[in-house]
This record gives structure tokens, sequence and C-alpha cells, in this order.
């Protein structure tokens, strides 16, 4: 059962927690447990006054802890916390142990506020549900521990496989009522990037595009799906790669006519920063999750295609891949040449190279 799944079978079951934790990275998905819970709570009470919306950078933990405690008449109450910081931060073991060595009480080890959360989760008001939403969630924490033991944590993380990926949009299709093979649900993947919302959003489009047709295919995303720039910028690069100079000046300009030139060389710099990482670290043996640790790579996917990319270049290539594109900034800047020109001069070197 995935993340979602797990939200609406509490709901079928009517066995809602009175106090969650969603957490991860997959914004969308968690947006989506929302819209579930909200759905929920407005079947009860259809005018929305038993639903509160709390900023977790500027409520303090008092004004949460009130509106879960605050009793209604009409239904229950549905309190949401977004960006709650609680649980974003860790300590070192010796931070820790030296903390142990001054404090008198276990109050002041995490701070006031996470205490009072924690006193709050031992006696929740079993007439609230309150949903604290985090980007991640340090298990070690004494307040993530409490709202184990009286409710739910729920993690939405992107797959991190492939495979998983596929599955996920082969799912995404067929609940629309339409199929679409693995090949062309990778393509898809490829095409439009891996972030959840927005395969969805181009599931949406192409279902409606294909009308009466049952099946999904290649050709129809080709048609109505605009790729990525960052999409276009990884095919560029496999171009380069393969020795293709003419194949790489085709994807620039695509991806010229979709951005901005200088954040175009801003995404090539990122893309030729991040294959130095991954070959550094291919080089002493590293693995892909050592280069999303190391180079704040968040998906799995992006990183596994870099990691690929990697093997295809030496540090001193892209060195001075990185002094081509300082030189071009230059020259965008003070010369007054052609910008689309100097950025396709700047691929060709890199090809030659």
């Amino acid at each position: 059962m995935n993340s979602l799944d797990l939200i609406k079978n509490d709901i079928e079951q009517n066995n809602d927690s009175s106090v969650y934790l969603l957490y991860g990275e997959d914004d969308f998905l968690i947006r989506e447990a929302l819209k579930i819970l909200k759905g929920s709570f407005l079947a009860e009470d259809p005018s929305g006054s038993s639903i509160e919306l709390l900023s977790g950078k500027e409520a303090s933990v008092d004004i949460i802890v009130e509106a879960a405690n605050t009793a209604s008449f009409f239904s229950r109450r549905l309190v949401i916390v977004d960006d709650i910081q609680y649980f974003n931060s860790s300590r070192s073991k010796k931070e820790t142990e030296e903390k142990k060595d001054k404090l008198a009480n276990a109050a002041d080890d995490e701070g006031q506020d996470t205490i009072l959360l924690q006193e709050y989760c031992k006696n929740p008001n079993p007439a609230s549900c309150l949903v604290l939403i985090s980007e991640k969630a340090n298990k070690g924490r004494k307040l993530y521990k409490a709202i184990v033991k009286c409710g739910k944590v729920i993690e939405f993380a992107y797959p991190k496989r492939y495979q998983e990926w596929q599955v996920r949009v082969v799912e995404a299709v067929k609940s629309r009522g339409k199929t679409i093979k693995p090949v062309d649900a990778s393509f898809l993947i490829d095409w439009v990037g891996h972030y959840t919302g927005i395969i969805n959003q181009e599931i949406s489009k192409l279902v409606l595009y294909v009308g009466d047709k049952k099946e999904i295919k290649r050709d129809d995303i080709a048609q109505v799906c605009v790729p990525m720039a960052e999409t276009t910028i990884f095919a560029m690069v496999d171009a380069i790669a393969s020795g293709f100079p003419g194949e790489a000046i085709k994807k620039l300009r695509e991806v010229l006519e979709q951005e901005y030139y200088l954040k175009v060389l801003s995404m090539i710099v990122r893309q030729i920063r991040l294959i130095l990482a991954a070959c550094l670290i291919r080089a002493k043996g590293g693995s892909v999750e050592q280069l999303m640790e190391i180079a704040g790579v968040r998906s799995p996917f992006e990183a596994n295609k870099i990691f690929r990319q990697a093997s295809s270049f030496t540090p001193q290539k892209l060195i001075v891949a990185m002094e081509d594109c300082l030189k071009t900034e230059v020259a965008m800047k003070s010369s007054g040449g052609d910008p689309n020109f100097l950025l396709e001069i700047m691929v060709i070197k890199f090809c030659s190279k």
C-alpha cells in the first residue's frame, strides 16, 4: 500500500488518526493527501469552518495546541500545520552528550516548543485531527517518537528506482481509464521530467487528447507534452558525450526556445558541475547515494542519470568545459554578441575537446 492509499484507507474505514506527520520530497502527493483529508471533513461540515490552516514558520506552538484542543459543536476539527520546523535539524552524538551533561531535564533537550507538542501527543483531542507537514523527519527526535505512539507518520518519497516510476505512471494512466505500455511510460518520464505533479498534469492532458482511444502512445506524448528544459539539457549532454555536435546544437536550440539564454547557461553549468562531482565520486568507488548526499540531488532518478553520464567524461574535460562556460558568460555580458550564437560555439567546443 502506497502513502496516499494509507490516508484513503483511514478515511474509508473511519479510522483517521488524531495526529499525522506527513513528510517527504513529493510535495504533490502530500497535497493530494490533504485534499482527501479536507474532503472527509467537508463532508461533515460543508461550511469549512472545521478546517484550520496554520503556518509552521509563523504559528507558535501555543497557537497550534490551542487550535487542536478547540472544541467544535457540529463536527470534528482538522488542523493543518504546514512547513513545521521541529523535525528538520539533528544533533551529532558529541553535541547530544554535551547537552545531557549540561541540562537538568528533558524539556531543554529539544526545546520547550517540542515538549508542549509531546505533551499534547500524550492526550490528543479525539475530536480533532492535527496534521503536521515537514520536508524531513528526524526519527531520533522525541517528538517524532511521540507522534508514532499516538498517531501515524507517513513518508511521501519519490520512487528510488526507474521501474517504480514506470509503475507509478502506468497506474496513474489506468486510474483515468486509459492504458500505456511501460516503454511509453518511460518515454513520458524522460520527456516531461521526474516530478509527480508535472507527470500527473501531463497525463490529464493526454487523456483529453486521445479522446475515445484506449491507449496513450509515444506519438501522443510528443504531440501534446512540452519537454522540460532540464530534460532537453540532459539529451544535449548525451549527444555531446556520444560525439554528435549536430544533435547537441539541435537540443540547445530547443531549450533556447523555452528559456532565457542566461538561464540556459546556468542549467548547463549546473549539469557540468553535477557530472564532475559524479566523476570524482565514481573514481573513488562511490555510489549514487553519495552523489545525492554530497551534491544535494534530491531525486534518485536524476542522480542515476547523472551518474551514468559521468562515465562518458573525464574530470579534465569537465573542468575545461566549466572554463568555457565562464568565458561565454563574460562574452555575453560584455561583447554584445548574439547570446545564442555564443552558446552554440561553446557547445561545439565542448564536443570537440
